[in-house]
């Protein structure tokens, strides 16, 4: 299959970020098999305009608001910006009419967007214009991303911390057209199965690894044991982990520096953005804009005296996920992460303090420390909270999510005072252009 880069299509193709206004179209964009798909290069062409979307030129919305605001909620980035938008995160009092909060809800519903108008078109190509190989591993990269946005809507926009919840996000696994346009939200266990669906799909159908920019079957194994964590559902996030760990597609840098000093080439990463010297540029990587914003209270005292802390950020300077040498990617998944996931699935699935350490110990001696030491699952979970921080901040929202899990927030960050600030509020225009959610389907504490 041919590796497109990440934006080289996008004028080829580009499905609209604004989902809102998906009803004044034919569907996005006229994406109709008549002008876009009639053979195998447009079908890898249409997959590729799905992944332009989330390394976008124009807009940071998805590679830049996945490190920002979680970051900024959580205060290991003291701020996700200028202006008022920007503030209601770091004061963690977000509005329902935010303009980020909106900007970050259309592009991952236009990724999802753009993943389902793949899976169709490339459905209905006929066998005389793409081999059944091809068209099952393009769908399945297409499943990936599917499942990985479904998960981002619910994780940051659904009470996915419970799955009994009837909050969960809008599910979208058709294109957006007249008739599928307005959706109610469903519950967090519709989502949940429906991503683990999607997930399960790409494995069996996906690419083996080739590159770290592309969605394979080891990415779909590693997203699908970060749900399962965040379900609760830990002995089989523990054992999806292991999968993960012992695939030999992937392996763990011999140090933390070798991870981002090597961009495209570590063998540690599982799914990051591509960036290059010609996409690196100031007009299109707004994270030059990421100096004078590392935390400067409680994640500071955390990670003192740690190897990997100059390498994070220098003041109040982020270098993980600026570093111009590497252009600078956004890094989605990589190795390390299952290692801690599985230590923490395992403690939380009444596996002994010893073997929930196995894993945890492999991550701290990379970085230098010695062994954890501890008698009780307690203390294994508050060593997996700390590691996580070290090792996966400003990683796609690692930070943040950890906090919710190990019911730290509202110790680390004072303006975190109730539950409902786990999530953001559903956008104002969602509510006024989707005639199935109401006002009072908005989650709870939130005006408009």
């Amino acid at each position: 299959m041919k590796k497109y880069i990440l934006y080289s299509l996008l004028a080829a193709l580009t499905v609209s970020c604004e989902i809102v206004d998906a009803i004044d179209q034919n569907p996005p964009n006229n994406l109709v098999p008549d002008n876009v798909i009639q053979n195998s290069d447009d079908a890898e062409a249409l997959l590729s305009g799905a992944y332009g979307q989330i390394v976008s030129f124009t807009s940071a919305h998805y590679y830049m608001y996945s490190e920002l605001i979680p970051s900024a909620m959580i205060g290991t980035m003291s701020t996700a910006g200028g202006g008022t938008a920007n503030s209601e995160f770091q004061e963690n009092d977000l509005h329902s009419d935010n303009a980020n909060v909106n900007s970050y809800w259309k592009i991952i519903y236009a990724v999802m967007d753009a993943s389902n108008n793949s899976i169709k078109l490339t459905q209905q190509l006929s066998e005389s214009e793409i081999s059944e190989t091809l068209r099952s591993e393009i769908i399945g990269e297409a499943h990936f991303l599917r499942a990985m946005t479904t998960f981002d809507a619910l994780r940051y926009f659904g009470q996915f911390y419970d799955r009994s919840s009837a909050l969960g996000v809008v599910l979208r696994t058709e294109p957006v057209n007249f008739v599928t346009r307005s959706k109610p939200r469903s519950t967090v266990e519709e989502c949940y199965t429906q991503i683990l669906a999607d997930l399960d799909f790409a494995i069996n159908n996906a690419p083996d690894f080739t590159v770290n920019y592309r969605a394979s079957k080891i990415a779909a194994q590693a997203l699908r044991a970060r749900v399962l964590l965040y379900m609760g559902a830990y002995a089989d996030a523990a054992a999806a982990a292991d999968l993960v760990i012992n695939n030999t597609a992937r392996s763990l840098e011999p140090s933390y520096a070798d991870v981002f000093s090597k961009g495209l080439n570590s063998k540690e990463l599982i799914l990051q953005i591509y960036r290059d010297a010609n996409s690196d540029t100031d007009q299109n990587n707004r994270k030059r804009f990421y100096s004078g914003r590392a935390g400067n209270t409680w994640f500071p005292t955390l990670m003192a005296g740690d190897s990997r802390q100059p390498l994070t950020y220098s003041g109040l300077t982020v270098l993980k996920t600026n570093n111009a040498a590497t252009f600078r990617p956004t890094y989605f998944m990589r190795l390390a992460e299952l290692y801690l996931i599985k230590s923490e699935a395992l403690a939380r699935s009444g596996a002994t303090v010893e073997a929930s350490l196995i894993p945890l110990n492999v991550i701290r001696n990379r970085a230098g420390n010695d062994d954890a030491v501890a008698t009780t699952t307690d203390e294994v979970l508050e060593l997996v909270f700390e590691e996580t921080i070290k090792e996966l901040a400003f990683e796609n929202g690692a930070d943040w999510f950890a906090a919710i899990r190990f019911d730290k927030a509202m110790q680390l960050k004072p303006t975190i005072t109730s539950i409902n600030q786990y999530i953001l509020p559903i956008p104002l225009a969602e509510i006024e252009g989707n005639e199935f959610i109401k006002f009072e389907d908005q989650n709870p504490g939130y005006n408009f």
